[in-house]
């Protein structure tokens, strides 16, 4: 018996196959490239989410009461949150590894730049016209950015203090916790609360002019 070869037709057939296997083969190849590209990236994000809430997290639990002196010489009060959506406050703990001759008091601040949160420290609390402010990137694109306090009453405040001064010292409600709600192109708007320490003294301490 002689053996039977491939017909064209079997030839033609058998190529489309194998084509077509392949033309799938590559898609899904290329899927899988591209799931796990986006598996990194997110998990990049997620990173550096959980590590600006630490920061923050960090800062806000050894919140004080201190107010501080601005560029202007006007005083400003141990906690500030205005229509910027950011916050501004003094906190305790600032490591003094090198022994320098400084407070362990460190004026913070976070706040929105286009798209992109920032934390702000200074090296001094009362600052003057030469004092030098030190910027962190800790998130990218970010298109919203608010702060609110929660007093011990339990009212929710978006401006703090929400009293008037006078002579220099604000009046105001105990703080119980600080909220912060952002909005991310990758993750969407997520919201966290820190209870602040109920002792905050020094309460409002007035720097000297």
């Amino acid at each position: 018996m002689k053996a039977r070869g491939f017909t064209l037709l079997e030839m033609v057939v058998t190529v489309f196959i194998f084509g077509v296997v392949g033309v799938l083969a590559v898609q899904i190849l290329s899927q899988t490239v591209r799931t796990s590209e986006k598996v990194v990236y997110r998990s990049s994000v997620l990173g550096e989410w959980h590590r600006a809430m630490n920061i923050l997290e960090h800062d806000l639990v050894q919140l004080n009461h201190r107010g501080i002196r601005d560029e202007q010489g006007d005083f400003q009060p141990g906690v500030l949150v205005d229509s910027t959506g950011g916050i501004e406050f003094t906190r305790s703990g600032w490591h003094n590894i090198l022994g320098q001759p400084r407070s362990d008091l460190q004026r913070v601040s976070y706040f929105l730049y286009g798209d992109q949160l920032y934390r702000r420290y200074w090296d001094v609390l009362d600052r003057s016209q030469t004092t030098q402010a030190v910027d962190q990137l800790l998130l990218s694109n970010v298109h919203t950015l608010e702060f609110e306090v929660i007093d011990r009453s339990g009212r929710e405040h978006y401006f703090w203090p929400p009293a008037a001064y006078v002579d220099d010292v604000a009046i105001e409600s105990p703080l119980l916790a600080v909220r912060m709600t952002l909005g991310m192109v990758e993750l969407g708007t997520v919201s966290q609360l820190w209870l602040v320490p109920e002792n905050l003294a020094p309460r409002q301490e007035i720097p000297p002019t």
